[in-house]
């Protein structure tokens, strides 16, 4: 009986021990199930907030570029609208003076025709650093990155602002003659960048005070210094030098300018691989230094020439010239007559320019790019199919001057694309160029 009962203790205590063990096992497979649904609700939740992410990043995204184009847009329209009158401000007033000799002005027309020379240059040269402040930002600023003589630039942009110093009673000192190396850089930016550097320290000195440029040559390469003895930087503001549009608070003063010089100035040497550096002291002046990289070999770049107009090759052509807007009209009119031996015909939509091509067969035709009726590209696309005009020389001169509006016109075919303002001498030399290639085309076709 004894045995009988042990053998039974035994049974229930195997039995609750298995029971034991199962209602572990329950309970653990309640907890992993309760563990398993908390974590999908948990990678639910974070899922659900990575996609609320990253819709919101895209929103922004779309929201930025299309501020970004709406920039782009805004900027090549306000260069379109100001580049149109400024073609005959700045053009009208060169006429002037290449027709001094045939019709030389008084002393006082001729300090007029100057100032309104200076102003249009000056108007057009902030169009072209706000232009290249948004070429820098959107990353689509060109450099022609070449071996530069730093000293000859220098010196010319001496040359070419000493007429502003001696206007202010300040002093102008290039920097000293000297033997070393070149800088790597793009030439024209280099100059811009130095004109800039100049032009302020002329600005804002004082009558009597200097400035003067001094160029030291190191083994990390070669460093400009444009030294003055202006009025200096108050050292509170110097964080806010090269911010946009700040001219620290000298907004009301009588010198002009929009603060954003200084800006593209530093941008264009950290695109040169250089850097742009200031010290300052208030009341006493400004050294402003320009580092950038050695060249094994400088260039030698001749200096700029004076405008002169190039002869043409031909005694006597025919130019047709497609333009709606009175202004260019008269001043092409007037650069013809300064150019000689050219018979002038103008159109003044595409649909009257076609036919007046297909009446002349006209040697060179000049074409404004927004042309009510056919636009310039829609002309010169029908000019290329149609057998009467195929082959002509076509030029394009237009307001429409940002990289992509050039990069177009000459992907549509145009043997040139000019820019309003007009560049007279550079018209000119398009023009030769043009009927050189007529004429050759025309002697072909005759032997």
């Amino acid at each position: 009986m004894e045995f009988v009962l042990v053998i039974v203790a035994l049974a229930l205590s195997g039995a609750w021990a298995g029971l034991r063990l199962a209602m572990r096992a329950r309970a653990e497979a309640a907890r992993l199930r309760a563990l398993n649904s908390s974590l999908e609700a948990r990678v639910a939740e974070r899922t659900r907030e990575l996609r609320l992410s990253l819709d919101a990043a895209d929103q922004q995204a779309r929201t930025l570029d299309g501020a970004s184009k709406a920039k782009t847009d805004f900027l090549a329209g306000m260069s379109h609208e100001l580049r149109t009158p400024l073609n005959a401000v700045i053009g009208f007033a060169e006429l002037l003076r290449l027709n001094a000799q045939a019709e030389p002005l008084t002393r006082t027309q001729g300090q007029a025709v100057d100032q309104i020379l200076a102003a249009g240059r000056h108007l057009l040269a902030l169009i072209e650093e706000v232009l290249d402040l948004a070429r820098i930002e959107s990353g689509k600023l060109s450099m022609s990155i070449e071996a530069v003589d730093p000293q000859l630039v220098a010196r010319q942009v001496c040359d070419s602002l000493r007429p502003d110093a001696e206007a202010v009673g300040v002093s102008l000192t290039p920097p000293a003659l000297s033997a070393g190396s070149g800088v790597v850089a793009d030439r024209t930016r280099l100059r811009q960048v130095l004109l800039n550097l100049v032009s302020n320290a002329i600005k804002y000195n004082r009558p009597g005070g200097r400035v003067w440029l001094e160029l030291d040559h190191t083994p990390q390469g070669v460093v400009l210094s444009v030294r003055d003895t202006g009025v200096g930087i108050p050292q509170a503001r110097m964080a806010e030098l090269f911010q946009p549009f700040n001219r620290l608070g000298r907004e009301t003063s009588a010198v002009a300018g929009t603060g954003i010089g200084l800006t593209v100035s530093r941008k264009l040497a950290e695109a040169m691989d250089g850097r742009l550096d200031v010290v300052s002291r208030e009341g006493e002046g400004s050294t402003f230094t320009l580092s950038l990289p050695p060249a094994r070999t400088a260039r030698m770049v001749a200096p700029d020439a004076p405008m002169v107009l190039p002869a043409l090759s031909r005694t006597e052509a025919t130019l047709l010239y497609v333009e709606d807007n009175p202004s260019n009209i008269a001043l092409m009119r007037h650069v013809v007559a300064a150019l000689g031996s050219i018979h002038l015909h103008v159109a003044e939509t595409g649909h009257e320019g076609l036919a007046l091509a297909r009446d002349l067969r006209p040697d060179v035709i000049l074409l404004d790019i927004n042309l009510p009726g056919l636009n310039g590209f829609e002309l010169k696309a029908q000019l290329d199919v149609d057998p009467m005009t195929r082959g002509l020389p076509v030029l394009a001169l237009s307001a429409s001057a940002m990289p992509d509006d050039i990069q177009r016109g000459r992907a549509a075919g145009f043997r040139d694309y000019l820019t309003k303002p007009l560049d007279i001498p550079a018209f000119a030399r398009a023009l030769n160029a043009a009927l050189e290639d007529r004429g050759a085309a025309q002697a072909s076709a005759a032997a």
